[in-house]
């Protein structure tokens, strides 16, 4: 096991956390983001994502192999300062591609961490 901030884990278990609803929310597929409620609760976890993706460590971030640097921090800005330019089909990309990987490499450090 391997030692990781205490302020780190926490923000792990959040990314966790909203991948975990955001694989919820959108279980019946591309559809799914069709429904207005569900596309912002998808967008607010995607928030949530980024925010605190962008706020680890150095040293914990670089545990996150599918993840480029930046690029969560970014597209949480897109969303939450440049709303109008988001693209559904951007989003879902994100949703059936990088959320699963994340969510998984957010899985493998969490489960090395001596708690």
């Amino acid at each position: 096991m391997t030692s990781l901030p205490e302020r780190d884990a926490r923000r792990l278990r959040n990314v966790a956390a909203a991948s975990g609803r955001i694989a919820n929310y959108t279980a019946l597929g591309r559809a799914s983001l069709d429904d207005e409620r569900t596309y912002d609760a998808v967008l607010r976890c995607l928030t949530i994502v980024g925010e605190a993706l962008g706020a680890l460590s150095d040293e914990t971030y670089a545990r996150l192999p599918s993840v480029p640097i930046g690029l969560t921090k970014q597209q949480r800005n897109l969303i939450v300062h440049k709303y109008w330019p988001v693209d559904p089909e951007v989003i879902w990309a994100t949703v059936e591609r990088d959320v699963p990987q994340l969510l998984g490499d957010v899985e493998r450090v969490l489960a090395r961490v001596a708690t």
